[in-house]
């Protein structure tokens, strides 16, 4: 209904004498349309890029910040949503030179925020990290709360969503669990439906997706799904659909996960998103072998790395490699615990580069299991062990480090008798 009475308004504008009244009044109108777009077509769509780039070309001295801001950060959103990274980056650094010189804390806190989600697709998680603190230490909620609807989602909510993924990939899982809740709780009190949407998929589901919890993340699939149906927002809409997807698979419904999938797939590229694309085929391919189909499986994956090669966008590519290390063994050959070898030391060593914490433990884990099994017991324990002693301890019990602890201890235990057995000659 907005867009409606945006797009009449413009083309009453149209017949107004042109001029500088006409020109500030055709910039409010396009950047008032321009969040409406985002919510109802996506944030990647070509008519959301088409309005905010036109909107940008009303953007003069006699401009307010307020109008200025809000385009820039629509032309961010389209250029992350369709994962050019390179344009994204310039973008977020545009948006930080002109807040820096506006010297407002909202604009600071919202570049802060989208520098550091741009950084942290790159897979820089510790700089993506000191941005999105700083993002956080600026946020008032009083001060900032109508700047939900300037930018499209509480700008709040947003950082501390970024910010719980930087903390889960560098391996701070206590402290990103309790920035999600955080992230959470806010939205849930402002009574903002793409806020909470936004939030959900975020720091609930999908830091559900990255634990391998498939029950709780189709839960928090459902609430986005609801949400988006009700209110007409197609890109969440997909995005909790590939999260139910997923859990389907995960729960043994393949047939049934795999349809949800590739649907919601569909739907989020229909929208113009390539945003977490690599890390979502990667997921299908692993369905398709776990179904048999092995031509699907390989054909997937493989489009899968094509894309993160392309966008720039490498945060999640050790999971991809180690999910591709997966479907190599699942589908067997020959080679495939050589080839599956190769992916997974490649999977560790990206992470290790970035300091991808939890990802080095996923793809360890799989490699010591991959050398157990061919009796290379030592090794397994060695890789294993150094992954679990390079994350950070908070000291309390971590479940999700139980799978690999315990594996580490059964390790540990055949390494010692393997070695009394060769000291006795045995």
């Amino acid at each position: 209904e907005a867009i409606g009475q945006i797009k009449q308004a413009l083309d009453l504008l149209g017949t107004l004498p042109e001029g500088p009244e006409r020109a500030a009044r055709a910039l409010s109108l396009e950047a008032t349309l321009g969040q409406a777009m985002i919510a109802t077509k996506g944030y990647a769509s070509a008519e959301t890029k088409d309005v905010l780039l036109r909107a940008r070309t009303h953007i003069n001295d006699a401009t307010t910040p307020e109008q200025k801001f809000s385009v820039l950060y629509g032309i961010w959103a389209c250029y992350y949503v369709g994962a050019d990274v390179a344009m994204q980056r310039e973008a977020a650094a545009d948006f930080l030179e002109q807040a820096e010189a506006h010297g407002d804390t909202a604009m600071l806190c919202v570049a802060h925020r989208i520098l550091g989600s741009t950084l942290l697709t790159m897979g820089e998680f510790l700089i993506a990290r000191m941005h999105l603190q700083r993002a956080r230490e600026l946020y008032s909620p009083e001060q900032h709360a109508v700047l939900r609807y300037q930018f499209g989602q509480d700008i709040g909510g947003a950082a501390l969503c970024y910010l719980s993924w930087a903390l889960w990939h560098l391996g701070h899982l206590d402290e990103a669990r309790e920035v999600a809740r955080e992230a959470v709780a806010m939205t849930e009190a402002l009574h903002h439906p793409h806020s909470l949407a936004y939030v959900v998929c975020h720091a609930r589901g999908l830091i559900d997706m990255f634990r391998g919890d498939a029950t709780h993340a189709r839960d928090y699939a459902s609430t986005v799904i609801e949400i988006c149906d009700e209110h007409g927002f197609p890109f969440w809409a997909a995005g909790g659909r590939i999260l139910k997807g997923w859990a389907a698979i995960e729960e043994s419904r393949p047939d049934e996960g795999i349809e949800l999938l590739r649907a919601g797939i569909a739907a989020w590229r229909r929208t113009g998103a390539r945003l977490w694309l690599a890390l979502f085929l990667a997921l299908e391919a692993e369905a398709h072998a776990k179904a048999g189909r092995e031509s699907a499986a390989r054909s997937t994956i493989d489009e899968a790395m094509v894309i993160a090669e392309e966008t720039g966008e490498t945060w999640a590519v050790p999971e991809v490699l180690r999910i591709h290390a997966g479907i190599v063994l699942r589908l067997g050959g020959d080679a495939a615990a050589e080839e599956a070898e190769a992916l997974l030391r490649q999977a560790l060593t990206t992470a290790r580069a970035r300091q991808a914490r939890w990802w080095e433990l996923q793809a360890s884990r799989d490699l010591a299991l991959l050398w157990s099994e061919a009796g290379r017991v030592t090794e397994a324990r060695d890789v294993l062990a150094a992954a679990l002693a390079r994350l950070p301890r908070s000291g309390k019990p971590q479940p999700d480090l139980m799978p690999a602890e315990t594996l580490l201890k059964k390790l540990t235990e055949a390494a010692a008798v393997l070695g009394e057995d060769r000291g006795t000659g045995s």
